[in-house]
């Protein structure tokens, strides 16, 4: 071995300092990048070589750049931004759908229901009272305005949430899209064992952190291996990669199959769909879980109902739903006890797709099984004819007006002119290209009137005959019109004689009676009115108040994760810098050598001259 070989020795410490000082410099460089793997040179001895029975080293050398990243720690710090990621979003949208209720502030729809039932119990005591009339109409009228408002601003929470749905489904597809390049590079430069394109891995990794907090996403990237050679870390080096949503591959390699979106629904809402090659569509909307998307979809609602254009499933459409089931009980129990009060001819809302021959029970639920009376007055108000009308689970339409046409003797008295199909008449017109009908009685002669009575049925109620208020639900509830542009027409009284106040008095009393609400999923609660509202806004505040509790917990997780994945895969500038101070002295000592060789060549030159 010669001197020039003991010369190329230095020079490959001095090489091999200036690639650790390089490396450990642009570790603190990027020592705030969040995505940045910390790296290092990994250092091994040259080839030795025999000289004279003697085995020589020939200095040394750095075979590759690794980058110090452990698969375990990262898996479970996206599963840990999958659920915080999940809660996030959650909490923002339950926190502005309780604020659609500020019931404990005094204000809002409870409020308005106070207000209203206050001016029934002054209607009550004041029934001629013109003052009084007016201050009902108006006091009805804003509760069903702001029923309205209420259910509007959950209905465009909903389309909100559906859109920005869409917005994250495209942003997915980018993500995927770009991995799948990112794999295609990394194909082209990885091609032996030492060549580590870290940059690209890192930017692999940091595609996968950001897809995690919008989707519950698995990305297989083979078999982990344990490498020692510096510390002990999980790597991800293989070359093999598949990236799946639920089991359908989203990224294979370099590549990609976006997840597909369609809206063909009246309202527009999203359904994701996965596409393979022959075109086969798999719906994954009921299956997708975790992150942002996941939250979306349990918030906006899963399961689409083609046959009434809305979801079966969805915290917003729940609240929805609920709103509706209140509103559509407060119209059925008031319509139920107004259509006590007398008049001289019935009519009914437009009652939309109830056909002749449908059986009542199944067209609405509110309409149970039992019976109401029809009681005529006289312009006296004396009763002169009252018949009881049977329902059961059969009965359509057609069957009641039958039943209210029949030449029966009501009175029992064998007189032919005074029972009720002697003053009133029945008849239902459907028109089937609408699909909608119309109860109509009408009077056969003149001076007389005519009032329900419910015994248990909701018939009056759940048809809008002689209402209070029309409309079905929230969408549509309003104080009849005839009484919003005539408060006048007001009536207090069952048998229509002035100063009677039976029927609104009644209607005070249905503000502390239990009554069935019967829900969307089938059960049914008995409460009072408000009692059932205030179970509504309560489940509001408690799913905005557990969420949070989650979300906190979640969140917790995640930085402990976090700060366990950067202990292992992040930088630590205090670290680094006593490397620096190392490879620096390495740098000096091999520099050294070279100075020593240099000198000694001098030496050896100036003997020879």
């Amino acid at each position: 071995m010669g001197i020039f070989d003991s010369l190329y020795t230095g020079v490959s410490g001095i090489k091999a300092a200036e690639i650790q000082i390089n490396t450990t410099g642009n570790n603190i460089s990027n020592a705030g990048a969040v995505f940045y793997t910390r790296q290092r040179a990994v250092q091994s001895s040259a080839m030795s070589v025999e000289r004279g029975g003697l085995t020589l080293g020939t200095g040394t050398q750095i075979d590759t750049i690794k980058r110090l990243h452990d698969e375990h720690s990262y898996y479970k710090l996206k599963n840990a931004t999958t659920q915080q990621q999940y809660t996030d979003y959650l909490g923002k949208i339950l926190q502005e759908a309780s604020q659609r209720f500020p019931d404990m502030q005094g204000t809002g729809i409870l409020q308005d229901y106070k207000n209203y039932y206050d001016a029934w119990n002054n209607f009550a005591s004041n029934p001629n009272d013109a003052a009084s009339k007016i201050d009902l109409v108006e006091s009805a009228n804003t509760l069903t305005q702001n029923i309205q408002k209420t259910l509007q601003s959950l209905d465009q929470m909903q389309k909100t949430v559906n859109e920005q749905l869409k917005q994250t489904v495209d942003e997915i597809n980018s993500i995927g899209e770009e991995i799948a390049n990112i794999n295609k590079q990394l194909e082209q430069a990885e091609v032996l064992p030492t060549d580590n394109a870290n940059q690209l891995r890192d930017r692999r990794d940091e595609l996968e952190l950001r897809l995690s907090k919008l989707v519950d996403a698995v990305a297989w990237k083979g078999k982990a291996t344990q490498d020692n050679t510096l510390e002990t870390t999980m790597t991800d080096s293989g070359k093999y990669y598949d990236l799946s949503i639920q089991g359908f591959s989203m990224v294979n390699g370099s590549s990609f199959h976006p997840l597909k979106l369609d809206d063909n629904n009246p309202q527009g809402f999203y359904q994701i769909y996965y596409e393979v090659n022959d075109e086969n569509r798999y719906d994954l909307t009921s299956k997708i879980t975790g992150g942002q998307l996941g939250a979306q979809l349990d918030l906006r609602g899963r399961n689409y109902d083609g046959n009434h254009d809305t979801y079966s499933d969805g915290t917003l459409q729940e609240y929805k739903d609920m709103l509706n089931t209140f509103t559509k009980t407060l119209i059925t129990q008031t319509n139920n006890v107004y259509a006590q009060a007398a008049t001289e001819r019935v009519n009914s809302d437009n009652l939309k797709g109830l056909k002749p021959n449908n059986s009542l029970m199944s067209y609405d639920k509110n309409i149970q099984a039992g019976s109401f009376d029809l009681i005529v007055y006289d312009n006296q108000g004396k009763e002169v004819a009252k018949r009881t009308i049977n329902i059961d689970v059969n009965t359509t339409i057609e069957d009641i007006v039958k039943q209210i046409n029949a030449d029966i003797d009501d009175n029992n008295d064998n007189k032919q002119d005074n029972d009720l199909s002697d003053f009133f008449n029945a008849f239902y017109h459907y028109d089937g290209q609408s699909d909608s009908g119309n109860l109509q009685i009408g009077g056969l002669k003149k001076g007389y009137k005519i009032a329900f009575k419910d015994n248990g049925t909701n018939f009056p109620g759940a048809l809008n005959v002689s209402s209070f208020f029309n409309g079905q639900d929230a969408s549509n509830i309003n104080v009849n019109s005839s009484i919003r542009n005539d408060p006048n027409t007001l009536k207090a009284s069952s048998s229509g004689i002035d100063g009677n106040n039976d029927v609104a008095n009644a209607m005070l009393q249905l503000q502390t009676q239990k009554v069935n609400f019967y829900n969307k999923d089938g059960t049914v609660d008995s409460l009072t009115l408000d009692g059932y509202y205030r179970k509504f806004t309560g489940q509001i505040a408690s799913n905005a108040e557990n969420n949070n509790f989650a979300h906190a917990t979640n969140s917790t997780v995640l930085n402990t994760v976090y700060a366990e994945y950067q202990s292992k895969s992040g930088v630590n500038t205090n670290e680094e810098l006593a490397s620096l101070i190392q490879y620096q002295a390495s740098y000096g000592a091999a520099a050294k050598i070279v100075t020593t060789v240099d000198q000694m060549l001098d030496t050896l030159l100036g003997l020879k001259s």
